[in-house]
């Protein structure tokens, strides 16, 4: 996840808990403990979705997608810790909200139930907290130039085969039809009245077979 991407979700979250930004930090960080009511926040879990997808932004660029899921961990530290994390909870279905994280692209699809953590504090003092698991959708994106093939230059043998045709032709006095291969041109031609005829390729379409012998690439990449 980005930074741009944290700093969204950090200010989410800290509008709906109605704290100020300083009020909620990451876990982890090096500070003194803060002054109840606070919160903290933290990652884990990330994991991919699906493969990633290939987006063109120019010739030869990309763009690499990678949906990816992860877990936000929020914890309250202060009275009424529980009331305060399901209100954030109900808060990330509302439109408004909703349409702000698909501008950041950012998608809170899922929240477990939320966990009363209160306890005693060094065994002297009762302190209330909470904590809720959040699920976070989002997109992994880099950039990538792989270059392209600017011109192709293509090399290839021709061989031509001819199709052993059948030629089937009428006798023009009993209107039976005469069949002849290939090799039998000659002797069919013989007994239609001494009329020779014409070739079976004649006025036929082109069944020339091709194929590609060499292929050579000259491409630029970057």
């Amino acid at each position: 996840m980005t930074r741009e991407q944290m700093d969204f979700l950090h200010g989410i979250i800290a509008e709906l808990l109605v704290l100020p930004g300083k009020r909620v930090v990451w876990a982890q960080q090096n500070m003194p403990r803060l002054c109840r009511p606070f919160a903290t926040l933290q990652l884990f879990g990330e994991r991919y979705e699906k493969s990633e997808e290939l987006r063109p932004t120019g010739p030869g660029q990309y763009k690499v997608v990678v949906p990816m899921t992860c877990t936000l961990a929020v914890q309250y530290f202060g009275e009424d810790a529980a009331s305060h994390l399901e209100a954030m909870t109900t808060g990330l279905s509302r439109p408004t909200i909703v349409d702000r994280c698909f501008a950041a692209k950012v998608a809170v699809y899922d929240a477990e139930g939320t966990t009363d953590l209160s306890g005693l504090l060094e065994g002297q003092t009762w302190e209330e907290r909470a904590a809720v698991d959040l699920h976070v959708r989002y997109n992994s994106e880099v950039d990538d130039t792989p270059g392209y093939i600017e011109s192709v230059v293509i090399e290839s043998d021709i061989e031509k085969h001819l199709p052993q045709d059948t030629v089937i032709e009428t006798n023009t006095d009993t209107g039976e039809h005469l069949e002849a291969g290939a090799g039998d041109k000659d002797e069919a031609s013989s007994k239609s009245d001494g009329v020779s005829s014409p070739p079976a390729d004649e006025g036929k379409p082109d069944e020339t077979e091709y194929y590609i012998d060499t292929v050579q690439v000259d491409g630029i990449f970057d």
